[in-house]
């Protein structure tokens, strides 16, 4: 947008002319159609930053069939000091969580911006904060515009401090979909929460027709925040009135007009937030639990789940913000969505989807912060020595580094993981076990084996077939078929031990002091592989 706010010197139209409506101790809904040519809120004012030409005006117009819409104008080009963006206030509301839509008119000079505005605190500057007198504010907003040309509509939510400190350090932008965007849109901003604080951004067709573009959450906390510049401004906005605007930075066209219709502000309106699983989360557990967050309104849900394409709502509702829906089918693609209820009825939230993976997960090893714990969780039976280690990639996967001496006695290292209960290795129709290994190219050729145990001590080994496999540099599943262990007598409901294990009792031929070492991660059971 506007040469992108992401300078300090720009910051000061992040701000971006907005309609702001002023609040109280007591959150109470308002809307305003503008219809009959007159203001259905009585406490309208408007201001601008800079204000120094007097030619930013806010004003009702004229609309077919007295369907009449609210005009934010400038006329003057910010080079001889227009005002970069103008404020009108309506209702003397403050809210917490909130949702602020509006109709907006998306036409006139390509560097328009229209937006909406949530949480926000401000103060009107004399010019000795500033530099030059208007409105300083505060607050969470979100954009729709087409900086690049009308081919180029798309939205954007972020956070704006005292108009003047530019606290973005990363921006995300969210194309909408085709060409034929001089047209009217329904857009909506949702704030919801304390610390961190969700923001959302939509944008649809119509009122209550197709969505066209959503943002992804835009989470802010206490912290300072990945997307945020460091030691610029940390605190969450909790509370604040809410708005509308429209803004241009640019000198060339001069000034901006930006149109709104039926504008609102609700307390009882956003929908329910962070999902888990991530929205359009893979490889997901069929046993996972949904867990989601609300809006301060929210006294209960309804909560729709099922394939995509297949929702139905559960009964009976969860009781709190979380429901385990498993055992799900492996690799499908589930729909859910939560509905708030509060005391003004029913709020329809978004839908979220996720897919399921195809496997059971034995150990996956991203559950050890450190060598300690995942010493404790897979002892080796070399006394004195530390073989086992927790290694993490670049992306922070995690895995284990297992390392051998098998040049000394006993000439095998094995690490064996203890079940904490009784593994039932036969639900759900799975068929084989996988683990996943990579080692080094200097390794000493010798066998690698897997070993089972159920409960009453029965066990059973598998070796791989090529002994020089521990000198691959790229990681390998090693596929076994579960009948591989049950031929043997092995109880696979009833597995207790699993042990991976290098040596066969014999000197494996490594130089006196040499280490050898090989990365196992992500062990695994398949319903057919």
């Amino acid at each position: 947008m506007f040469e992108r706010i992401r300078k300090s010197a720009v910051v000061s139209i992040l701000l971006i002319g907005f309609i702001i409506l002023v609040g109280s101790a007591v959150q109470a809904n308002w809307f305003e159609t503008f219809d009959g040519n007159a203001f259905d809120l009585s406490t309208w004012q408007f201001h601008s930053y800079p204000d120094l030409t007097n030619s930013f005006s806010g004003a009702i117009q004229d609309g077919p069939d007295d369907n009449d819409y609210l005009l934010l104008n400038e006329t003057s080009t910010s080079a001889i000091g227009g005002s970069q963006f103008g404020i009108g206030f309506g209702s003397e509301e403050v809210f917490t969580d909130v949702r602020v839509g509006a109709v907006v008119n998306v036409t006139g000079n390509l560097r328009n911006y229209h937006g909406l505005a949530a949480r926000v605190s401000h103060f009107i500057d004399d010019g000795s904060v500033s530099g030059a007198p208007g409105i300083i504010a505060n607050t969470y907003l979100m954009l729709i515009h087409w900086q690049d040309g009308p081919a180029n509509l798309r939205i954007e939510v972020f956070k704006t401090v005292n108009n003047l400190a530019d606290i973005m350090k990363n921006y995300h932008e969210e194309p909408v979909p085709g060409l034929g965007h001089a047209r009217s849109y329904y857009a909506e901003l949702d704030v919801v929460g304390s610390n961190p604080v969700y923001i959302t951004g939509s944008l649809y067709e119509y009122k209550d027709g197709p969505l066209l573009a959503r943002t992804p959450v835009f989470i802010d906390t206490n912290g300072n925040d990945s997307w945020e510049n460091e030691g610029v401004h940390d605190a969450v906005y909790t509370s604040g009135i809410s708005a509308i605007f429209g803004m241009n930075q640019k000198s060339d066209p001069p000034g901006y007009s930006a149109s709104f219709d039926e504008v609102f502000s609700v307390s009882d309106g956003p929908a329910a937030v962070n999902p888990s699983p991530a929205i359009g989360a893979t490889d997901v557990p069929i046993d996972v639990t949904l867990s989601w967050i609300e809006a301060d309104f929210a006294t209960g849900r309804e909560l729709w789940f099922g394939k995509a394409g297949a929702m139905e709502k559960v009964d009976p509702a969860p009781t709190g913000m979380a429901y385990t829906a498993g055992p799900l089918e492996f690799g499908q693609t589930y729909e859910w969505r939560v509905d708030q209820v509060g005391a003004s009825g029913v709020v329809t939230g978004h839908t979220w989807t996720f897919t399921t993976a195809d496997y059971l997960t034995i150990e996956d090893f991203e559950s050890y912060g450190s060598d300690a714990g995942i010493q404790a969780d897979w002892p080796h039976n070399i006394e004195g020595f530390d073989y086992i280690f927790l290694a993490a990639d670049d992306e922070g996967d995690t895995s284990m580094r297992f390392y051998y001496q098998n040049q000394y006695e006993p000439f095998f290292t094995e690490a064996t993981r203890t079940f904490e209960s009784l593994q039932d290795w036969t639900r759900l129709g799975v068929e084989a076990l996988s683990l996943s290994f990579a080692g080094q190219v200097d390794n000493v050729e010798q066998l690698m084996y897997l070993k089972v145990e159920d409960a009453v001590g029965n066990n059973a080994t598998v070796e791989h077939p090529f002994r020089h496999a521990c000198q691959s540099r790229r990681w390998f599943d090693w596929v076994i078929p579960l009948s591989e262990f049950s031929v043997s007598g092995v109880d696979l409901t009833q597995m207790s031990k699993l042990t991976i294990g290098f040596g066969d009792g014999a000197t494996s031929g490594q130089a006196d002091e040499d280490l050898d070492s090989i990365y196992i991660d992500d062990i695994r059971l398949y319903p057919a592989r």
